[in-house]
């Protein structure tokens, strides 16, 4: 397959929120405060899913371009478990993270460092089971059940959409080029639905047929889309 055509300053904006992740899991262990790196970054979620839908994960997660960039030099990469893409599954882990994340604020008692320390310990066992999938399946099987992306699908399901027009012809290149295995040939006609989608635009730039786009998103090579 030819190299995969990306969205004008997305991969350079990955390569500087990477660092973030070994900042928080490392430095956290020591200095828990940097724990509140990681509660930056989800009230950044939090206010743009309002309008950007799950634009955040393709874009700007640290832990996605950590895995995208750095995990995918050693991954196999092979293609993800269908598990991973059952609501069942994903529902299942978002319930016990945020089961084990409410649990462990209480238990924090109201000091702020130890508040800190639980959203490192939150990045840290969300990036050990990353590393753990994406060194075998794609780099980042893990964001296909985010509890994060998870979240953003609920919040703003109709949120900058990508849509499949009806010229899709089903060649699928658009699954293969997305981070997450999304087949948006499969929602011909339609929008992909809101928590599937990362909004990376791989499909939208690599598409033959010019036929995805994003309400509002505009390709420099090719042209307006939506």
């Amino acid at each position: 397959m030819k190299p995969i055509k990306e969205a004008s300053g997305r991969k350079f904006l990955q390569w500087v929120m990477a660092p973030l992740v070994p900042v928080v899991v490392v430095g956290g262990y020591y200095w828990p405060y940097l724990g509140y790196i990681a509660i930056t970054m989800l009230t950044i979620m939090l206010l743009l899913v309002w309008f950007r839908g799950r634009y955040y994960c393709g874009w700007i997660c640290a832990m996605g371009g950590f895995y995208e960039r750095i995990l995918a030099r050693a991954s196999l990469n092979k293609p993800m478990l269908p598990v991973f893409k059952a609501t069942w599954f994903k529902w299942l882990v978002f319930t016990m993270m945020m089961s084990l994340l409410l649990f462990r604020l209480i238990m924090s008692d109201g000091d702020l460092e130890k508040i800190g320390g639980v959203f490192v310990m939150m990045w840290t066992i969300s990036t050990s089971f990353a590393i753990a999938l994406g060194l075998i399946w794609k780099p980042r099987s893990w964001c296909s059940v985010c509890p994060m992306g998870t979240m953003q699908g609920i919040l703003a399901p109709n949120r900058f959409r990508l849509s499949v027009a009806e010229s899709c012809k089903g060649c699928e290149l658009c699954a293969k080029v997305c981070p997450i295995e999304t087949n948006p040939s499969a929602f011909k006609g339609d929008y992909v639905r809101s928590a599937d989608c990362m909004r990376c635009f791989n499909c939208v730039e690599n598409c033959p047929q010019n036929a995805l786009s994003v309400v509002g998103y505009t390709s420099p090579d090719r042209g307006s889309r939506g």
